[in-house]
């Protein structure tokens, strides 16, 4: 007998829909059979006109990210909460930034800890700033605690976080030998140390100006042409940077450049920031132009990827300061990530938080697809429904995208054959998993 079945939906495989039974045993996709018979069970779920997805994954998250005077709103918990509320299934957060070694131990237990209140799998990055130590025995280490993904900055030189080229060259070499993931935020220091703007919200995005990504991403592109490795570029906010990509570097694009980009730059312009609560809206890199979200729009078919880069703080915090270097950068997309993007693209979207995270991040064949063998982890959507988006459930306390209307609606979350959201009401108890992954 097996422990669930899901019946009478369109089950998502190999890019297209099939009526399909998937049933579950031991945590893992036991049997996929055409609709019809119903096996035996203990837990049926009908999901007649509904659409049975793999689980979600978001690769980009920040939780519990202390600033100093700032700390992130939500704790592991609450952000699995909205993570599971949005079909999200397993999310990758960031160890905090190092710069030796020796720190890699006491980071990855603090986060480790943290992370068992979460109510969905999760994995980790390992992040260097300006580091200063042997690239290739961060990596052994890292890759032994199932961590095979490092991050770095191009910039933030005032905060000590930039990496130096010549230690960018060296983290990419390693990736060749070892298929380590090398994750870039690409933002040109130089440009935006010289960008001469006032210090306030409405210039915010001259201060970090578009030109700055696209040069940043041009110039490590050309140093992966050259060396190859894996490169992964986080928050991609410029149609530009694509386009730049794909006329340029095709041949690499898929192979060794990988390209993520996020809801809010598909969602929102620069021209939230000349509003009395652009505060609101502020994170790195900034929101663009008009011009360039249609670009980003245009370019989603070479977009491997959507994370959230989720962040979010509260109002008063956000609205503390009038100047923008003051402001804590981040927002809170992880509860409607898919449903937002899902209501501009339709099913195109599908493998971008799905089967192309898993395999970039090496969760596959765990996670990502609806096979035998891989865990059962589904998303019930009803593509009809429209969702009226409401505050959410991160203890941020508001949410930018709060009133928009999708069309689409993550119905039910089931995590390893445990049903954590039904009918949009949490019922599960179990708690997520560290993924290892190699």
């Amino acid at each position: 007998m097996y422990n669930l079945g899901l019946i009478n939906g369109k089950v998502y495989r190999n890019g297209q829909f099939t009526h399909l039974d998937v049933y579950v045993q031991d945590q893992i996709i036991a049997k996929i059979v055409p609709s019809g018979k119903i096996l035996p069970c203990k837990k049926i779920v009908d999901c007649t006109n509904k659409l049975i997805l793999p689980g979600f994954i978001d690769p980009h998250v920040h939780i519990n990210l202390d600033l100093g005077e700032f700390k992130s709103s939500d704790d592991y918990e609450s952000a699995s909460k909205a993570a599971a509320f949005g079909g999200i299934t397993t999310f990758i957060d960031f160890l905090e930034p190092i710069s030796y070694v020796h720190e890699f131990d006491a980071m990855l237990k603090k986060k480790q800890k943290e992370a068992k209140a979460s109510y969905i799998d999760y994995a980790f990055h390992t992040a260097v700033g300006n580091f200063n130590d042997d690239v290739d025995k961060l990596i052994k280490i890292s890759r032994e605690s199932g961590i095979p993904s490092v991050k770095m900055f191009t910039t933030y030189s005032e905060s000590n976080r930039k990496i130096t080229y010549t230690k960018f060259q060296e983290f990419l070499k390693n990736s060749c030998k070892t298929n380590t993931l090398i994750l870039v935020h690409a933002e040109n220091d130089e440009e935006i140390l010289s960008a001469n703007v006032e210090d306030t919200v409405e210039s915010y995005e001259s201060s970090r100006p578009a030109v700055s990504e696209i040069e940043e991403i041009e110039k490590i592109a050309r140093i992966v042409a050259e060396l190859k490795g894996t490169l992964y570029i986080v928050h991609v906010t410029c149609g530009s940077s694509i386009e730049l990509l794909n006329d340029k570097y095709k041949e690499l694009l898929g192979k060794n450049i990988f390209i993520e980009s996020c809801p809010q730059y598909f969602h929102f312009t620069k021209d939230v920031y000349d509003n009395e609560n652009g505060n609101l809206f502020l994170l790195a890199p900034p929101l663009r132009s008009i011009k360039e979200q249609e670009k980003l729009k245009e370019n989603i078919s070479v977009i491997d990827t959507i994370g959230t880069d989720h962040c979010p703080f509260t109002k008063e915090e956000k609205m503390r300061y009038k100047e923008a270097s003051k402001i804590p950068k981040g927002l809170g997309s992880l509860e409607f990530s898919f449903s937002l993007m899902y209501h501009i693209f339709g099913n195109e979207i599908i493998d971008k938080f799905t089967l192309n995270p898993a395999k970039i991040h090496n969760l596959f064949p765990k996670k990502g697809i609806i096979q035998i063998g891989s865990d059962a982890d589904f998303v019930i959507f009803d593509p009809k429904k429209v969702l009226f988006i409401n505050s959410g459930h991160s203890q941020s306390d508001y949410n930018p995208y709060e009133s928009m209307l999708t069309t689409g609606m993550v119905e039910s979350t089931i995590l390893r054959g445990e049903i954590l959201v039904k009918n949009r009401k949490l019922v599960g108890s179990m708690r997520g998993q560290f993924i290892k992954r190699h």
